[in-house]
């Protein structure tokens, strides 16, 4: 899938963002550790500068290959508890180390954790490559991938309460729609989405090349993806949806996030929608990152 418009590569993260280009200035690695659990070895790097964080590769049994994943682990973590999870997709040009630890996410929950400002949890950040997250002829089912493999994986090696009360789901940009769509369309597994600056389309296609035509190529398949219209028939009564984007946001997506919110709460579910100010870039994620984990796990 090719995309119009080099400044944009769709450009929902360029590479000079947060696609890992590169934070391991702070975060550089420091050799890698085997464990085992249930006789299975985890390929787990561990970074230097936040102890607690893990690099994770693992066969993805949908995709037919094997993937990454950045974990937080919060301090004094214990196997043998049980921890909610909060898995994080990264946008458009991004991966795993986007926010782990491209953004800082395990240096803010550290902080928020000692401030007693929020409950241990467990931080994913999976590669989901340019995906989407949904699943496509041509990139693969990487739905399958984020709503099974991921989770499967996690809970079968993590201390992890493994039902919908203790999971969550959020991303940015085009992991914010990602997580938006999958968190709307299984309920079942998720208590808690968040899209920061989604990718939630009104009707401004502008640079995007043919990205419209792939992720929506008929009216009816957009009913069945856009979180915007499967607002409008996913039973979310069991939902807490947070929203929110820059004010200076160059693809607009405040006014997705906006009308999402305003139809979600049309149909008494949870959410909240905050316009900050800001652009659509790294140093507005970074500045509200711990206004994010104060959502999924603020006591």
């Amino acid at each position: 899938m090719k995309f119009s418009g080099g400044c944009l590569a769709i450009g929902f993260l360029v590479c000079a963002l947060l696609s890992g280009c590169d934070k391991t200035d702070r975060h550089e690695a420091a050799g890698g550790e085997d464990m085992a659990s249930a006789g299975e070895p985890i390929r787990a790097q561990v970074l230097s500068a936040s102890p607690n964080v893990q690099k994770v590769v693992f066969h993805s049994d949908s995709l037919g290959r094997d993937m990454k994943f950045n974990i937080y682990l919060p301090p004094d973590y214990n196997a043998s508890k049980q921890y909610p999870v909060l898995y994080l997709y990264h946008g458009y040009s991004g991966n795993e180390d986007s926010w782990i630890p491209g953004l800082g996410v395990d240096q803010a929950a550290d902080e928020l954790l000692r401030e007693g400002k929020i409950d241990p949890l467990l931080i994913v950040a999976p590669q989901i490559d340019n995906s989407y997250g949904f699943n496509s002829e041509s990139n693969g089912p990487y739905g399958d991938y984020i709503t099974q493999d991921i989770i499967q994986y996690v809970d079968g090696h993590y201390g992890t309460i493994a039902d919908k009360k203790g999971r969550y789901i959020g991303g940015l940009s085009m992991g914010g729609w990602a997580a938006l769509y999958n968190g709307f369309s299984h309920p079942e597994l998720f208590s808690k989405a968040g899209g920061h600056s989604p990718a939630v389309f009104m009707d401004d296609w502008a640079d995007t090349g043919n990205l419209k035509e792939w992720l929506y190529p008929t009216d009816e398949i957009r009913k069945q993806r856009d979180p915007y219209y499967l607002a409008d028939t996913a039973d979310l009564s069991g939902m807490s949806v947070y929203l929110d984007s820059g004010d200076q946001d160059s693809y607009k997506f405040y006014q997705g996030a906006e009308a999402l919110d305003a139809k979600l709460r049309g149909r008494n579910v949870r959410s909240e929608f905050h316009l900050n100010q800001g652009k659509h870039d790294g140093a507005y994620w970074s500045r509200h990152v711990k206004d994010y984990l104060l959502f999924y796990a603020g006591k």
